[in-house]
């Protein structure tokens, strides 16, 4: 779902238990009480105990409404995101678990399908490129309207590339990919703003799978065909 103005999140906060805003995870919300926790990518080990810390607060009962913000949640270990797993379903009457991050497919599958996904729709992204090196883009342009015959030779000459020592952005191939694949979702919501053709988010649905299993050691040229055929 796509929202228009960041004023909405209060709103849409109240109305379900757990939600996903694919928004700068640093912006200041309209909510009280609140209590956020920000990931980092320096304190992987001992997110987990913030993360139990946090949902502490759930076994409290609560008559008035709770705000429970996790920030740069794509940050979340699969160990924290299980433990937050058995919560976000049902957290508690008036508490309310936010999830904020720029990169929601980056989130287990798992998280994704309990709560509700909001993206904040900006105009003057729609006119301004992905931030990254043009043959990023350029892939991921070929990417994004690859035909099947075109998706096979095309994952085939991914997966052959080599990242170059020169690209800031990319240690491996790899990392290259899934650059290619991060960039290529990017490019798939802008079309969707744009032209509000549905068959734009259902290229997100494979691109975010291909995503997932290439970033667990899945074999790089099978998933990109298996997700986006």
């Amino acid at each position: 779902m796509f929202i228009d103005s960041l004023e909405k999140i209060p709103q849409i906060s109240r109305a379900f238990s757990t939600t996903i805003f694919a928004v700068n995870p640093d912006i200041e919300l309209n909510l009280a009480p609140q209590v956020s926790l920000s990931l980092n990518a320096d304190s992987i080990d001992s997110q987990i105990d913030e993360v139990r810390e946090l949902l502490q607060l759930t076994r409290n009962k609560q008559t008035k409404e709770l705000y429970l913000v996790i920030r740069h949640a794509e940050l979340l270990s699969e160990k924290s995101s299980n433990v937050l797993l058995k919560t976000i379903e049902e957290p508690g009457e008036h508490i309310h678990i936010l999830l904020l991050t720029k990169k929601p497919f980056q989130l287990l599958p798992t998280i994704r399908s309990r709560a509700m996904l909001f993206y904040l729709k900006i105009t003057v992204s729609l006119v301004s490129p992905p931030d990254v090196p043009p043959e990023i883009l350029d892939y991921a342009k070929k990417l994004l309207v690859a035909d099947k015959d075109q998706l096979v030779h095309l994952a085939e000459e991914l997966v052959k590339r080599k990242s170059k020592k020169s690209d800031p952005d990319s240690d491996n191939d790899k990392a290259f990919i899934l650059k290619v694949v991060e960039t290529t979702i990017e490019l798939a919501y802008k079309s969707f703003y744009k032209t509000n053709n549905q068959l734009f988010l259902k290229k997100v649905t494979g691109l975010d799978l291909a995503y997932q299993n290439i970033s667990k050691n899945g074999n790089k040229k099978l998933q990109l065909l298996a997700n986006l055929i």
